[in-house]
């Protein structure tokens, strides 16, 4: 099957700028309250359902992968881009990161909140979070 032209430019995309993106990023959860009250949230939630890994898709350096681990959870990242995954094991090598998104699906991970926000500096982009859980039925 051939990848349709908008992943491969998504990918190079992000393999471009993986690094900077990392650097201008890194503290940036810090000043959103309202982000982390929201992984905060999802972060009871799955502890009080019981646990179990949760994935965060589009990953990308990694830091919402880690606030989660660091707030309890068992984390995985995924990232269409290796040049992230890359970043993300550098920057966050505990946590185990992979560049596949289908890679989710096919684990038995089923999805538990979506969020998309308008778009605000820095990134001057629409911010959105899939945030999936395993599925307790699944080995």
């Amino acid at each position: 099957m051939t990848e349709p032209p908008f992943l491969t430019e998504a990918r190079a995309a992000y393999d471009l700028v993986a690094a900077d993106y990392a650097d201008l990023l890194r503290d940036e959860l810090d000043g959103r309250p309202f982000d982390l009250a929201m992984l905060g949230a999802f972060a009871e939630c799955v502890r009080e359902t019981g646990g179990g890994r949760v994935a965060d898709l589009g990953c990308g350096p990694g830091r919402v992968t880690a606030y989660l681990a660091g707030l309890g959870l068992e984390c995985v990242g995924i990232d269409l881009s290796p040049e992230m995954v890359a970043v993300a094991r550098r920057d966050h090598p505990w946590h185990p990161t992979s560049r596949v998104a289908d890679l989710a699906v096919a684990a038995g991970f089923s999805e538990r909140a979506r969020l998309v926000k308008a778009a605000e500096p820095p990134e001057g982009s629409a911010q959105a979070y899939l945030l999936v859980r395993k599925n307790s039925s699944t080995p």
